[in-house]
């Protein structure tokens, strides 16, 4: 270091004061700005990665929002087939139960296939007279 207990009028002290303390201001200003500079790329980092987390976070609720609606849209969808299945089974149980039952089967064999009991006369009945009857049209 240089000796600054010269007297005043000298120019090197001077000039050697103030050229140290420049040099130390702008190692201050410099390691201010690298500090800053830092600072932000750190604040940038954690953005980038703040942003990709949620928009990853954000698309897996998306996902699961679609996938939850397609589901209960199934859901819907089984549930009306569930319905339409317990009524067919009904239906069936009751023609299951008529079946069992001789005099039904009477009935429908009679109806069906013409059959008759002992001392019973079938008259068939042409078609065209049933829709002229119908009709109000009689060929009486």
């Amino acid at each position: 270091m240089k000796n600054y207990n010269k007297k005043a009028g000298g120019e090197n002290s001077v000039a050697a004061i103030r050229r140290e303390y420049i040099e130390s201001m702008e190692r201050q200003q410099r390691k201010k700005r690298g500090v800053k500079i830092r600072l932000y790329r750190r604040l940038a980092l954690f953005a980038t990665i703040f942003a990709l987390v949620m928009g990853s976070l954000v698309f897996t609720l998306i996902n699961q929002k679609q996938t939850l609606a397609k589901k209960e849209q199934q859901k819907i969808e089984l549930t009306q087939q569930l319905s339409d299945t317990q009524d067919q089974q009904e239906e069936l149980k009751i023609q299951i139960a008529k079946l069992n039952d001789d005099d039904y089967i009477a009935k429908l064999a009679r109806k069906e296939l013409f059959l008759s009991e002992d001392g019973e006369i079938i008259f068939s009945i042409p078609k065209n007279t049933e829709k002229s009857e119908k009709n109000g049209y009689s060929k009486e």
